[in-house]
């Protein structure tokens, strides 16, 4: 089979056919592949099989996968590779990570100290209606930015943390995952990041934005939430956001140097079924260096408490 590739969006997004993600990849494969990530930023690819030692195996292709931080849904098989969505075992307990009501626009590791550059999103079971994925592009937004908004924002600054974004999460559904140690939370310092910044591989400026910002440099707080609102104006005027409506068996891979991307209230799916398999990569070069990469995944590492392979034997 021969590798095609067709436009999803008009500024963004191919989707891929010709090759099945759970046989081994060729070099001269993953390198057109590669070449299409970096251009695009967003890759499709339908009606794969893939289980979690696959897609485990596919992200280690990509680069340095991210343990992720609520290790109880991550598999115990399989670190590298994570749940979210609203399957629960038989006794009521949660087998994935679900953030009632879903999130807004964000940039999947803004609030880390490393940028997991790459996230993998494959679809196990999706409900009837809702569940749906909003992308924009934040490297098209830049291009398409007026100059006064540019210089703005070149000397601004933004602080983040993850657990702005994850206490809240925990404070207004208790049951829905176990809360990090003091351990795993000195793990997750907050951090600063720059909010235009140059793609660490095609070269192209971007902006880069969490909207759960603590506070800014360059600019007064409220003058920095009056920015990131212009960016987002601009990022998703008419025509330039795209809406996926997953399929089992899809797997969408997408450039968080890149990308924006936005869940849509969980309220329309609450009572059907909804089962994501995820993953973070560390795309090399990183935009940072990972002196402690081995430190932190051990941390984070799954334990007795976490999901493991046999909890979805019923739904094979």
């Amino acid at each position: 089979m021969k590798l095609e590739a067709k436009p999803i969006a008009h500024d963004f997004g191919l989707e891929i056919s010709g090759i099945d993600l759970s046989k081994k990849i060729t070099d001269a494969q993953f390198e057109v592949l590669l070449s299409y990530f970096y251009n695009q930023s967003m890759l499709l690819f339908r009606d794969q099989v893939l289980s979690p030692a696959s897609q485990a195996s596919l992200a280690h292709k990509f680069g340095q996968p991210k343990i992720e931080t609520r290790k109880q849904f991550n598999f115990r098989e399989h670190p590298e590779v994570s749940t979210i969505g609203n399957v629960t075992d038989s006794r009521g307990q949660p087998l994935s990570f679900f953030a009632r009501g879903g999130f807004d626009w964000h940039i999947d590791g803004s609030a880390a100290c490393h940028v997991n550059a790459a996230t993998f999103l494959y679809a196990i079971e999706v409900p009837r209606e809702g569940g749906d994925t909003l992308f924009l592009s934040t490297a098209s937004a830049y291009e398409n930015a007026p100059d006064e908004l540019i210089r703005a924002l070149e000397p601004v600054s933004f602080l983040s943390s993850f657990h702005a974004h994850n206490d809240p999460l925990l404070d207004s559904d208790p049951d829905s995952f176990i809360p990090l140690t003091v351990h795993e939370r000195e793990a997750l310092p907050a951090v600063w990041h720059r909010v235009i910044q140059t793609h660490p591989v095609t070269g192209r400026k971007v902006f880069y934005l969490n909207f759960q910002a603590l506070e800014f440099d360059g600019v007064d707080n409220q003058k920095g939430q009056e920015l990131f609102d212009q960016v987002l104006t601009l990022a998703s005027s008419p025509g330039q956001e795209y809406r996926h409506q997953w399929k089992p068996g899809e797997l969408i891979i997408w450039d968080n140097h890149a990308m924006l991307h936005s869940g849509t209230p969980s309220l329309m799916y609450e009572s059907d079924r909804r089962l994501m398999h995820r993953s973070f990569i560390y795309t090399m070069p990183t935009e940072r260096p990972l002196p402690n990469y081995r430190e932190v995944s051990q941390i984070f590492m799954p334990n007795a408490k976490s999901i493991c392979l046999s909890d979805f034997a019923d739904r094979a």
